[in-house]
């Protein structure tokens, strides 16, 4: 088991990476895909990809956001 350091804070531009790489990658796919079925699967797989993204930083910094809150 990892052991946790008092000072550990949540790595908040990473989640905003995250962010921005959505609008990104939904913005690329509504420029340069066609509009049809095609689009909008690709931007509903962006999506699901990216909320799973977020699913994992938020339990990667969990413990930092625990810290954070009694503080």
């Amino acid at each position: 088991m990892r052991s946790v350091r008092s000072d550990e804070k949540p790595r908040w531009w990473l989640l905003y990476t995250i962010g921005l790489l959505l609008v990104g990658l939904v913005a690329l796919v509504e420029i340069f895909v066609p509009a049809s079925g095609l689009r909008g699967a690709l931007e509903i797989t962006v999506v699901i990809e990216m909320f799973g993204l977020m699913a994992q930083w938020l339990r990667r910094n969990r413990v930092a956001l625990e810290l954070r809150r009694r503080r």
